[in-house]
C-alpha cells in the first residue's frame, strides 16, 4: 500500500478500515473458538453419555456378580429359597445392566460376557434344582465371568484414553488457530495504527498551530491544512470559531459595563435572527418604575447598584425557567429585553416581579420604607411623591410574519410599554403581535 493512497481515505474512513481488518481477524478467532468450544462439548457428551454410563454398567455388574455369588454360596450351605430369589432378582439386574452396556459398546467383549453369563445361570439353576456340582466348576465359571467382566472394562479404558487423547489433540488445535488468528489481528491493527499515526501527525501539527494563533486573538488567521478529512473539516470548523470569536468580541465590547449582559447590537442581531427563521418567541420589555427619583435622591452609585442587581435578578429568574434559547440584554439605563419561549413569558414576568419587589426594599432607608414613598421633583420641576421602585413589563408575543424588524417589534414593545406604566406598582401585560397591542 502507497502512503499517498492512503490520504485518499477521510479519518473515520480509516478508521473504520483499520477496526475492520482487526475486528475480522478477532472475528474469525472466535468464530474458531466458538466451533472448537462445540466440538468438545459434543466430545464431553460423548464422554457422558457412553463411557460413564459404561464404567457405571460394569460397576453394576461386578457388584450384581459379588451378591449372587454369596447367594449361591448361603443356598449350598443353608438351602433357603430366599437366596434363589436372591440371586434370580440379581439375575434381572445384570442382564439389565448388560443390556445398557451392549446398547453403548458393541464390541466382541459383551458378546462374549453375555455368553458365559448365560453358562454360569445355567450352571446356578443346576444347583437351585438339586444338582451336585462342585465347587471347582462353580468357581471356573465365576473366574471366566470376572475375567470377561474385566476385559470389557479395560476395554472401556482404553477407548476413554483414546477418546480424551483426541480431546487434547483438537483442544490444542483449537487453542493454535485462535492465538493465531488473535495476533495477526493484533499485528494488522498495529500496522494501520502506524499508518494513521504518519497520516495524522502533519495535519494535527498544522491544526495545533492555527490553534495557537486563533487563541493569541488572531481570529482571522489563514491556516493551510487541506480539506478531505475530519482533521480539515476541524481546520474549517476552527476558522468559523475564530470568526465567531470575532463577533462575540464585538459584542463584549457592546455589552453593558455594569450588568454584563449584552448591549443593543447584541440584541438587535438576537431579534432579527427570529424573524430570519421564522421561530414564535415572546421580547418582554423591562423598564423600571421611579427610578429617576431615586437616582435623584440617593445618587448615581447607589442607583448604578439598583441596576447591576435587578439585572442579575432578570438574568436568573429567566434562565431559570429552561428554555436554552433564552437571551437577556440591556438596553440601558434602567430598560431591559428578556426574549424566551412565549409559552414561558408568563411564569418569566411573574418571577421577574416577585423577586424585583423581594430585592427593591434594600436600597431604601427604614424610614423610606416605611412610608412606602419618597419625596422629589418630578421631570417637568413639580415637588411630588413617589412610589418605591416597580418593575413595569410589556411582552409581545411574535410569530412568523407579524414584524419585518427588530426596529419595529422595539418600537410596538416601547408604545405598550407606556401602558403598562400607567398603573401603579409592579404590572405586565402580554399581547399578541402588533396588531393586538
Amino acid at each position: 500500500m502507497k502512503l499517498h493512497s492512503v490520504y485518499k481515505f477521510t479519518m473515520i474512513q480509516k478508521l473504520i478500515i483499520s477496526f475492520a481488518i482487526s475486528g475480522i481477524c478477532m472475528t474469525v478467532a472466535l468464530a474458531n473458538a466458538v466451533i472448537g468450544l462445540k466440538e468438545m462439548h459434543h466430545v464431553e457428551e460423548a464422554i457422558a453419555h457412553n463411557n460413564i454410563s459404561a464404567a457405571s454398567a460394569i460397576s453394576a455388574l461386578r457388584e450384581t456378580l459379588i451378591i449372587q455369588k454369596r447367594a449361591v454360596g448361603k443356598y449350598q450351605i443353608l438351602g433357603e429359597d430366599e437366596f434363589r430369589e436372591l440371586f434370580r432378582q440379581n439375575a434381572l439386574e445384570f442382564r439389565a445392566a448388560l443390556v445398557t452396556l451392549r446398547t453403548i459398546s458393541q464390541d466382541e467383549g459383551t458378546i462374549v460376557l453375555a455368553t458365559y453369563y448365560e453358562d454360569y445361570i445355567q450352571l446356578c439353576e443346576r444347583i437351585f434344582g438339586g444338582k451336585n456340582i462342585s465347587s471347582q466348576e462353580l468357581q471356573v465359571h465365576t473366574k471366566k465371568l470376572e475375567g470377561a467382566i474385566e476385559k470389557v472394562r479395560h476395554n472401556q479404558q482404553d477407548s476413554l484414553i483414546h477418546i480424551l487423547k483426541i480431546y487434547d489433540e483438537k483442544e490444542s488445535s483449537i487453542v493454535s488457530r485462535s492465538i493465531l488468528f488473535a495476533c495477526a489481528g493484533v499485528a494488522v491493527s498495529f500496522l494501520v495504527a502506524g499508518l494513521l499515526v504518519y497520516s495524522f501527525a502533519s495535519s494535527i501539527g498544522k491544526l495545533q498551530k492555527a490553534t495557537h494563533r486563533i487563541a493569541a486573538g488572531e481570529f482571522e488567521y489563514e491556516h493551510d491544512i487541506p480539506t478531505g478529512d475530519e482533521i480539515g473539516s476541524l481546520a474549517q470548523d476552527f476558522t468559523r470559531m475564530g470568526m465567531r470569536l470575532k463577533d462575540l468580541e464585538q459584542m463584549s465590547l457592546d455589552a453593558s459595563p455594569l450588568t454584563r449582559l449584552p448591549g443593543n447590537i447584541a440584541i438587535e442581531r438576537a431579534i432579527n435572527h427570529r424573524i430570519d427563521a421564522g421561530s414564535s418567541f415572546a421580547l418582554c420589555y423591562l423598564d423600571l418604575d421611579n427610578f429617576k427619583s431615586y437616582n435623584d435622591r440617593y445618587g448615581y452609585i447607589k442607583a448604578s447598584e439598583v441596576i447591576k442587581d435587578v439585572g442579575h435578578v432578570i438574568y436568573d429568574a429567566a434562565r431559570r425557567l429552561n428554555d436554552p434559547d433564552t437571551f437577556v440584554g440591556h438596553i440601558g439605563g434602567d430598560d431591559f429585553v428578556v426574549i424566551i419561549n412565549g409559552a414561558f413569558a408568563e411564569m418569566a414576568c411573574q418571577a421577574i416581579i416577585s423577586e424585583v419587589d423581594a430585592i427593591i426594599p434594600r436600597f431604601y432607608s427604614d424610614e423610606d420604607n416605611a412610608r412606602g414613598a419618597i419625596e422629589g421633583i418630578d421631570r417637568y420641576g413639580v415637588p411630588r411623591v413617589f412610589p418605591l421602585i416597580s418593575i413595569s413589563i410589556s411582552v409581545l408575543v411574535c410569530s412568523k410574519g407579524d414584524y419585518a424588524s427588530a426596529a419595529e417589534i422595539a418600537t410596538a414593545a416601547a408604545r405598550l410599554k407606556e401602558q403598562v406604566k400607567k398603573t401603579e406598582g409592579s404590572n405586565y401585560i402580554i399581547v399578541m403581535g402588533e396588531h393586538t397591542a
